[in-house]
């Protein structure tokens, strides 16, 4: 997913590139599943490896910066883009404030319910096929399928989040502010829920796989919370956040491995899993918490780049004044 502004009226074109990734997963989850149980592990990662590259040459040669670069878009579309991004971006190039940034509450309160999102995702990405492998006893073709199955749902319902977001905004129902709150519900103590029912599920598998479903199915509300607050703080900053907020987020795909490794070592059975299901319960519900505390969905003030630039050049003027002191002062001794 490429994070980048998107326009009011434009959210469905978001939707649809944040989407790539649960319909990406669900393929390779079912077709490794197939190759695996064939022809070993060694030639998935040859089937997987060979498809990134076929996706890297598309890239190179059919995406482009901007529009005014495309040479397929139309005059219509680009003119379309344009009116909408209107003021609030501009192209002008000044540094990230990261003094601000880091110090700014409702980032940091985005930072944490972004982490708390890849940590789900990361969970059932890296121990889905795990658990439904080892404790539920699916064998390699089903169960590389079944753990595909949550993206699918994820895909489906991001659209749906999406369009009900732009309703509830349009018709004036709720502020951007209460749709973000709001919608933290089901993006993020829904699939916290979800998980602990699939945990308490114990061997019944239909129940365990229905919750396992259901937790990314509801955490396609991302679309409307953690996957979009960062244009809503800082439209001029949006990409920058958004590094920044996913260099956080991975922390989660080396942290979760060796817990799941420390407390299945000895026996691994649905009594130590639970442990870990409750930590990632615990991880998303506080995120919701947090956030409805300090989040927010206004337009920060380091997003002004007029003042951004006003302060660097302050900065420098006081390092030139600065340097000129201490020359003088050199010159005197």
């Amino acid at each position: 997913m490429v994070a980048r502004w998107v326009p009011p009226g434009e959210k469905g074109m978001f939707v649809w590139t944040m989407q790539g990734g649960p319909f990406g997963t669900w393929v390779t989850y079912s077709l490794c599943g197939h190759i695996i149980s064939e022809y070993g592990w060694k030639t998935s990662y040859y089937v997987t490896s060979s498809l990134i590259l076929v996706f890297f040459v598309l890239w190179v040669y059919l995406i482009y910066d901007t529009p005014d670069k495309h040479p397929g878009i139309t005059e219509k579309e680009k003119a379309y883009i344009k009116e909408q991004i209107g003021s609030t971006i501009s192209k002008q190039k000044v540094k990230l404030p990261l003094k601000a940034v880091a110090t700014s509450v409702p980032f940091l309160a985005l930072m944490w319910a972004h982490f708390a999102n890849m940590w789900g995702i990361y969970f059932i990405a890296t121990n889905g096929p795990k658990y439904t492998l080892e404790v539920l006893g699916f064998d390699m073709k089903s169960g590389g399928a079944i753990t595909g199955l949550p993206y699918i749902a994820r895909l489906g319902s991001g659209v749906v989040f999406a369009a009900a977001g732009d309703y509830l905004r349009k018709k004036k129902i709720l502020t951007v502010a209460w749709i973000r709150r709001s919608f933290m519900i089901f993006s993020h103590v829904g699939p916290a829920v979800a998980l602990l029912a699939m945990t308490y599920a114990g061997c019944d598998t239909t129940t365990a796989i229905i919750m396992l479903i259901l937790s990314l199915l509801l955490n396609g509300a991302a679309c409307q919370t953690s996957l979009q607050n960062h244009q809503d703080l800082a439209p001029n900053f949006a990409g920058s956040l958004y590094g920044i907020m996913n260099t956080f987020g991975s922390f989660p795909g080396f942290i979760i491995p060796p817990i799941i490794g420390a407390l299945t070592n000895e026996r691994n059975g649905i009594e130590e899993w639970r442990v870990i299901f409750w930590i990632s319960a615990a991880v998303f519900s506080s995120a919701a918490v947090i956030f409805w505390l300090l989040g927010s969905a206004e337009i920060q003030p380091w997003n002004d780049l007029a003042k951004t630039a006003s302060d660097e050049e302050e900065k420098q003027m006081n390092a030139v004044k600065d340097s000129e002191t201490e020359e003088q002062e050199n010159e005197r001794l």
